[in-house]
């Protein structure tokens, strides 16, 4: 420790010398008032440095990336978005409604827009149903048998490695943009996306193994009860990678927008209603 802070000490003892030999110089020359309003000057003079100066240029440097700040959150908000949109249903027939009866909404495109200048950047997803609820497991289940159990996995592990590749393209190139929460928060997304997609194949080469395991012995009815068996398994599996999925993406998707929605008025961005 002694080692460690030898260097302060050393410009310490300095400092202390060279005040206590001004002082004696000064009263020796009968200069004391002289030598107080000099160190109040420089004292001044320092803090006004230190406090000031060093704020309003740290504000202006965070003005000066505001804009691709805000840019690069959007792009995440986006990658995040379109990634929920691939892995869920929009809408699912309500249970016992018959085929002419109600859907529900799982994801909505909002009516806002984010609007950069001119331009219109993007339209948000909202998503009407919490990762937590357990009926979120049966609307993506039933979302993967009726796409093909198989294919919803593959369209599952593309758009996950899609959405990962975009993420580290972004901690590869504008790291230094983003803040420690957010930063945390992806890589724990990443991670858990990463895991998913093991999972997802492990899932997908269980189902292909089980199909094949039928004795050439089993008749036509068989072997097809054993491939829809392995088939709903599979959507069962989905259900739940995908939901751990989701549930890692919501904490940063709500940082995102609370961050672009905040600072309305303070950047470039504005929400306008959708025109039909």
């Amino acid at each position: 420790m002694i080692r460690r802070n030898f260097g302060t000490v050393v410009v310490a003892a300095a400092l202390v010398t060279l005040f206590v030999l001004a002082l004696v110089l000064a009263q020796a020359q009968g200069k004391l008032p002289l030598l107080a309003l000099d160190l109040t000057e420089h004292l001044f003079g320092i803090v006004l440095a230190v406090f000031v100066f060093e704020r309003m240029l740290a504000w202006r440097e965070e003005r000066r990336w505001l804009t691709a700040k805000h840019w690069l959150y959007l792009f995440l908000l986006e990658t995040i978005d379109d990634l929920l949109k691939q892995l869920l249903p929009a809408t699912v027939p309500r249970a016992g409604a018959g085929t002419d009866g109600g859907k529900i909404t799982i994801y909505e495109v909002t009516g806002e827009r984010i609007h950069f200048g001119e331009a219109v950047a993007y339209s948000p997803l909202r998503l009407l149903v919490r990762p937590d609820e357990r009926d979120l497991l049966s609307y993506i289940s039933w979302y993967a048998v009726e796409l093909g159990p198989p294919r919803y996995a593959d369209l599952a592990k593309e758009a996950l490695a899609e959405a990962r590749e975009q993420v580290r393209d972004t901690f590869g190139s504008s790291a230094r943009l983003m803040e420690a929460d957010i930063t945390a928060m992806l890589i724990s997304f990443e991670q858990a996306a990463l895991a998913a997609t093991r999972h997802l194949e492990s899932a997908a080469s269980m189902r292909d193994e089980k199909p094949e395991d039928t004795s050439y012995r089993d008749d036509e009815v068989s072997a097809k009860r054993r491939t829809t068996e392995a088939d709903h398994e599979l959507a069962y599996a989905c259900s739940i990678i995908v939901e751990s999925v989701v549930d890692s993406a919501i904490k940063p998707k709500a940082w995102l927008e609370n961050q672009i929605y905040s600072r309305e008025g303070r950047s470039p961005f504005r929400r306008l209603r959708a025109s039909s």
